[in-house]
């Protein structure tokens, strides 16, 4: 999974960049410097299970963060926005907004960061159909039809002024989206960072922006960027016991990761091996067969069913005997549609 992390100059987005990442950038008013780190997602259903089976090794989820250069803040008045292609390859946006200043307005800056990017989507329409028009017109090459007329459709809705997230599309049609990279037709994941003083009331500042909630489009995380970069120094047990001081539960961040995978629709199956266990994540509704695919190409050509063991009745039989004794391991055909917290072992033939 790769997230962009957006916002106007000094907002906190190297902050929050920092805290997720377990980085020491400079924060600041450095919005055309670019970061990037690669993280490991923590998963305890992996540290469980490699309890039991004592693997040489446990490999965990990753996630790429992107601390992209910073957006005007202007809305509708910015010019000479530069959009990294880099910005355009993440899968999902972290857009943070000042919510811990004296004159922070909240609603404004989202909205705002929000015109900025149907501004950048909207140049790239307008370009498209201008090079495309003229081609089919100088060879008469009418497979560029429907690509046109795509892009016109996502004209009117930038014109419009709504997010291409809002466009409606046929099946086919995604992929050709996919190819330009909007942004504004990415899953956006709005963190309200906070000062330390309104920690107590992060909920209550969360349900003030709960309106713009809509699942698999946009979501609403209250964070305290500044808390959350000083913890990432310490160790856990020490970060529990702050959180307990603060009268908070658990970390800001990890919420962070648990909505951008739920934003994704994605989820995790687990493997066990001598060598290692292993937490693949793909898309809420993979089947089986494809699923094999995440660990590799030769088991998804070559599948043959899958032995599915769900993770809470590991916890319970501890043994593959014991499993099968109670009848908790099943065999599954390639259109089974894997579930988040399966233990997958594929059979395969190639």
């Amino acid at each position: 999974m790769k997230l962009g992390i957006i916002g106007k100059p000094q907002c906190g987005k190297t902050t929050i960049f920092n805290a997720a990442a377990g980085q020491e950038e400079a924060v600041g008013d450095y919005s055309r410097a670019s970061h990037r780190a690669v993280i490991r997602v923590p998963d305890e259903r992996v540290d469980k299970l490699a309890e039991l089976s004592e693997p040489d090794r446990k490999v965990y989820p990753e996630i790429e963060f992107l601390d992209a250069p910073g957006f005007t803040g202007d809305g509708k008045e910015s010019s000479g926005l530069s959009v990294t292609n880099e910005l355009r390859e993440m899968d999902a946006l972290l857009m943070v907004i000042d919510a811990f200043s004296a004159e922070a307005d909240p609603g404004r800056y989202i909205q705002n960061l929000v015109d900025e990017m149907i501004l950048a989507d909207q140049a790239v329409v307008e370009n498209n159909i201008q090079s495309k028009s003229r081609k089919m017109k100088l060879t008469g090459d009418k497979s560029l039809e429907r690509e046109l007329d795509l892009l016109r459709r996502c004209l009117e809705v930038l014109e419009q002024e709504r997010p291409l997230l809002y466009l409606d599309v046929i099946p086919g049609e995604e992929t050709l989206l996919r190819n330009y990279q909007f942004l504004s037709r990415k899953p956006l994941l709005i963190i309200l960072n906070i000062a330390e003083e309104d920690l107590p009331r992060q909920d209550e500042v969360s349900r003030q922006y709960a309106h713009l909630v809509e699942p698999g489009k946009r979501d609403v995380a209250t964070v305290c960027g500044k808390v959350q970069m000083e913890l990432a120094a310490f160790p856990p047990d020490e970060q529990e016991a702050f959180y307990a001081e603060l009268g908070v539960t658990g970390s800001a961040m990890d919420r962070v990761v648990k909505k951008s995978y739920a934003l994704l629709s994605l989820i995790s199956f687990l493997t066990i091996g001598k060598d290692e266990v292993r937490a693949w994540t793909i898309r809420k509704g993979t089947l089986a067969r494809k699923a094999a695919g995440a660990v590799h190409g030769d088991i998804e050509r070559g599948f043959i069913r899958a032995e599915v063991t769900r993770f809470e009745d590991w916890m319970e039989y501890k043994t593959t005997a014991a499993l099968k004794a109670a009848g908790k391991t099943r065999s599954e055909g390639k259109d089974y549609v894997v579930q988040d917290g399966d233990e997958i072992l594929f059979l395969f033939n190639v």
